[in-house]
């Protein structure tokens, strides 16, 4: 080998080494951020001995890059879904708590029975018109926190709606510079980053999955195959709704004009936060909704008054629907007007005494025609209605069949169990999505000993290449010496 050829491979040597150490350099800077790939150099050698960078590419393992974009996604759903019955879960509380609905409606029954055993003493009846009070503003609340629990979740899909748009449209940029820069044999390292970045962000609203195309370009599908991007970014849309009620439906969410929420959907979504918050909104919140006017149903006839000459009507509980009495399926939103009616309601100024004599709509409903102080019958009657079994809608998810208080204690498994399991579920997921991103980090992240140790070889390489050629220079100097 002559000392010019040894000249220039020690050079492209020293030049390629310098190379791979800003690289390497670039790889232990970035080993904190999540994004980002780590950087390979590719290194080939010349046929007449010397080297150089053939160019510089991120690693990366499709395979895992899938796996960890459908657990996020997963993990997105669960975790929303799970949100939704914690906070339902605190409307109605454990089964075994005192202000569960359960609880309160053996409350009633327990006044009911005291007021029974001592007719003549007006404590006992205004004790169980307090007690009935208490239920019915219970479900009161439950209602409204229902509805604000799907108003929560409503506003929180406009918000990421709106965030998926943003995305895209940063998508739609970045995937612009990955093409020019695989068009021009510009590095395309960076943009991919942001580009990977972007997806994995966006699969935890939306299940997605990519398809690449020519010169880097990708297209974004959702899981249930609308469009999001191909060449270009597609609209998201929704409209918010303004005020929720029982019986009202949330708006759609649109992909490119095709609607993937809603019993309309033609491509549903099946997993994102997207999907989880739109199940809370428009499938347990107003299951548990159905629940909550049929054991208010059950109430307001539990408790009606009957007469031989005018139609049954409303008692103890009134509704907005009333004086009539409501039908088995027909209740949306009876939860949330249910009362107490004002006749027997000592702080409207009525008469907690109609409750055992009976008149609360009227002379004619009149059970105790005598007026007798020890009449008890009514009131028997009424905690025998109480206790006894009803035909509830099976369309509200529960039994056909049962009392008021196996009922109200079913609603309050329901939410609890469907808690228990989402709540699951969801940690189940998280802990999958935790162990694909760790893999995936493992396949294409930064490794800060690798790095470390590859500089220091870096650095031994460098220091050869240097220490050639400066014996090479040393031996041309001697040469020349000579020559002189």
């Amino acid at each position: 080998m002559s000392l010019q050829t040894a000249l220039y491979t020690a050079k492209s040597a020293l030049l390629t080494t310098a190379t791979q150490t800003q690289v390497t350099s670039r790889n232990i800077a970035g080993a904190s951020d999540p994004s980002y790939a780590r950087r390979i150099t590719l290194v080939e050698t010349l046929y007449d001995g010397g080297s150089r960078v053939a160019g510089i590419r991120s690693a990366t393992d499709l395979a895992l890059q899938e796996a960890d974009l459908a657990a996020t996604a997963q993990a997105g759903a669960e975790s929303a879904l799970a949100a939704a019955f914690d906070r339902m879960h605190v409307v109605v509380g454990d089964p075994q708590s005192e202000t569960s609905p359960a609880a309160l409606v053996s409350a009633l029954q327990g006044a009911l029975v005291q007021a029974t055993a001592q007719p003549s003493n007006p404590l006992g009846a205004q004790g169980a018109v307090g007690a009935a009070d208490t239920l019915a503003r219970a479900l009161n609340a439950a209602t409204i926190a229902t509805q604000t629990a799907r108003a929560d979740a409503d506003r929180q899909i406009g918000d990421q709606v709106a965030r998926i748009n943003a995305l895209l449209a940063d998508f739609d940029r970045a995937n612009t510079q990955v093409v020019r820069a695989n068009a021009t044999g510009a590095p395309a390292n960076d943009a991919l980053d942001r580009r990977n970045a972007i997806l994995k962000e966006l699969s935890g609203y939306v299940g997605i999955a990519t398809l690449n195309g020519k010169n880097g370009d990708m297209s974004i599908y959702a899981d249930g195959g609308a469009t999001l991007y191909q060449g270009g970014p597609r609209s998201v849309t929704m409209e918010s709704t303004a005020t929720f009620a029982a019986g009202v439906n949330g708006a759609a969410v649109y992909i490119d004009g095709v609607a993937v929420t809603g019993p309309t959907a033609g491509m549903a979504l099946r997993a994102g936060s997207l999907a989880g918050l739109a199940r809370a909104r428009d499938e347990a919140a107003p299951a548990f909704q159905s629940q909550l006017d049929e054991i208010a149903r059950g109430l307001v006839v539990a408790f009606a008054e009957s007469s031989p000459s005018a139609p049954d009507r409303t008692g103890l509980f009134a509704w907005s629907g009333g004086p009539s009495l409501p039908a088995v399926g027909a209740a949306t939103g009876l939860a949330g007007s249910i009362r107490i009616d004002p006749a027997v309601d000592p702080a409207a100024g009525g008469n907690a005494l109609l409750l055992r004599d009976g008149g609360i709509g009227g002379a004619a409903y009149i059970a105790n025609t005598t007026g007798a102080a020890g009449y008890s019958d009514r009131l028997s009657a009424l905690a025998q209605s109480l206790a006894a079994p009803q035909t509830f809608d099976a369309n509200a998810g529960l039994g056909s069949v049962a009392t008021l208080a196996e009922y109200a204690a079913q609603s309050t498994g329901w939410i609890e169990a469907r808690r228990q399991s989402a709540t699951q579920s969801s940690v189940q997921a998280q802990a999958l999505s935790e162990q694909a991103g760790a893999a995936l980090s493992n396949a294409a992240g930064v490794n800060i000993d690798d790095q470390m140790a590859q500089m220091l070889q870096l650095e031994r390489s460098f220091q050869a290449a240097a220490k050639l050629i400066a014996t090479i220079d040393q031996m041309y100097m001697s040469f020349f010496e000579s020559v002189r």
